[in-house]
């Protein structure tokens, strides 16, 4: 949602007519929160109203700020590895799948980061008993696909030299539900 200095909220259809139409001295501040279980949503009224207390204190005059929601891009990986002979297949999925769960910490990721697959490559690599990682996918999930945000992404496009480069407008990739959303096959 988009507040102006008012604090009354923004049709989501006047938003890019409203940005466009700041004067020079506006600077546009994008937030997101966690909710109880550490998911990205929106942040609630009481955290918005501290937000612009504080701001209040230390803009200048002319400055205008407004206060946006960020966006997020919910994704879910799949993965497929070998394992070395005389390893238990079972636990060296558990132990990349724990992996890549680390990797997708939100902990990890900020504003407009994005995705490096080689680097994640090189987790499950790290992973004692894998012998090669066949391939990697990642796919957008959106609402269609359950309570995920409603953000459509076409990662395909998105992606050059295993790279997942995020929108040009403020987002956040998230795996949601990482027990779930991660999933690893041994071939």
């Amino acid at each position: 949602v988009l507040f102006r200095s008012d604090l009354s909220p923004l049709n989501p259809l006047d938003r890019r007519k409203f940005l466009e139409s700041s004067n020079p001295f506006t600077n546009n501040l994008y937030v997101l929160g966690y909710d109880s279980n550490k998911k990205l949503t929106s942040i609630n009224p009481a955290t918005l109203q501290n937000l612009i207390t504080y701001l209040n204190n230390y803009k200048i005059v002319t400055d205008k700020i407004n206060i946006i929601d960020g966006y997020i891009i919910n994704i879910g990986v799949d993965f497929k590895i070998t394992v070395f002979q005389g390893f238990n297949k079972r636990d060296i999925l558990n132990n990349c799948i724990d992996t890549v769960k680390s990797f997708f910490n939100i902990d990890n990721f900020g504003f407009n980061q994005p995705i490096n697959l080689s680097q994640l490559s090189f987790e499950l690599m790290r992973v004692e008993g894998v012998q090669s990682v066949i391939d990697i996918k990642v796919k957008n999930l959106t609402i269609d696909d359950g309570d995920y945000s409603p953000i459509a992404y076409n990662l395909n496009i998105a992606t050059q030299n295993n790279i997942i480069y995020p929108s040009k407008d403020p987002s956040v990739f998230e795996i949601k539900f990482p027990n779930t959303d991660i999933k690893g096959l041994v071939i």
